[in-house]
């Protein structure tokens, strides 16, 4: 097949199935892809084969053996991530040169962010829009090794969550902190245990439920039970009586009042979770990129100055342990 007609029929349907197939590799397989994308069996296996049709060779073996790349459907995943990261590039410059202040701007958070009272996010959101009325901000929720991947790949401006393993090619910023508590359901052999009969030993050894991005554990010699991916998955598990989880405060407050949660042993088992936003270090940063980073800087100035908070040292591990 001719080069030039591949190009040419690739930019004709505004690469749309490119976007695809990176979705499929960054989900690992069409099954992942299908429920991230909310599309059909049918049209993403249609979709892929029309883009092998186009150019001229096979992308990927999906089947019973599993889903993996072909050489050439590496190459051109490669080349696909050079390719956006040049017109992501460009539409940020074409947007500074028309002042920067218009267009889309991508942010990706983690689930449950919006209820922590520390984060500048709301008020930093309305800053933004009266600075930038005629911006479209669009925000997305993800897990955070995701949202790394998200600012790697160019599919999103700015990501906001707490990472525990920094990439070299990504800069990160404090933005507020998070106090994670152990709890336990009502229906919970330990929610009656009194803090003086409670130990962090005798603790771990009830099953627990951990977030997948942070691979946690209660102690060095026992797995995790179970994972999940966001905290209302972990509060489902926990609420069951069947498991132990962290929670951030803020989400778990309405249940401990209501009794339906138990906090186990604060201040030997909680940590506090350092959030940050991040951003790639190279490329260039357009205008509007730019603006809705000093509102989130001037927000975090106003809260931490009128409540008198500091940076916490982002090493208090408390009585938990993040494994590599």
């Amino acid at each position: 097949m001719n080069q030039t007609n591949v190009g040419q029929k690739l930019f004709y349907k505004d690469f749309r199935l490119l976007r695809l197939f990176m979705e499929i590799v960054k989900h690992g397989g069409f099954a992942q892809a299908q429920a991230a994308l909310n599309l059909g069996q049918s049209t993403v296996s249609n979709q892929m084969s029309e883009l092998e049709q186009q150019l001229g060779f096979r992308l990927c073996h999906r089947g019973r053996g599993g889903f993996r790349l072909t050489e050439e459907g590496q190459q051109v995943i490669d080349a696909a991530r050079t390719l956006f990261d040049s017109v992501g590039s460009f539409e940020a410059r074409m947007s500074s040169l028309r002042d920067g202040l218009v267009g889309d701007l991508a942010v990706h958070v983690v689930d449950h962010v919006s209820s922590n009272p520390a984060s500048p996010l709301p008020d930093a959101i309305d800053l933004f829009t009266q600075k930038a009325p005629e911006a479209r901000l669009r925000i997305y929720v993800d897990t955070p090794d995701n949202i790394e991947l998200s600012v790697l790949n160019g599919e999103c401006d700015i990501g906001i969550g707490s990472f525990f393993h920094h990439g070299a090619s990504l800069r990160y910023d404090w933005l507020f902190d998070e106090r994670q508590l152990l709890v336990c359901g009502a229906r919970h052999p330990l929610s009656t245990r009194s803090d003086t009969e409670l130990s962090p030993d005798a603790i771990s050894r009830y099953p627990f439920i951990s977030r997948s991005y942070l691979r946690q554990q209660l102690s060095d010699d026992k797995e995790p039970a179970s994972f999940a991916a966001h905290m209302e998955a972990v509060a489902l598990m926990i609420l069951s009586g069947r498991y132990l989880g962290y929670l951030p405060d803020h989400l778990a407050e309405p249940w401990i009042r209501r009794g339906e949660m138990v906090v186990l042993l604060p201040e030997d088992m909680g940590y506090t979770a350092p959030f940050e936003f991040v951003r790639r270090v190279d490329g260039p940063r357009s205008t509007l990129v730019q603006t809705f980073i000093d509102c989130l800087a001037s927000v975090r100035r106003q809260k931490t100055t009128a409540l008198g908070v500091s940076k916490l040292d982002q090493n208090d591990p408390g009585g938990i342990a993040i494994c590599p």
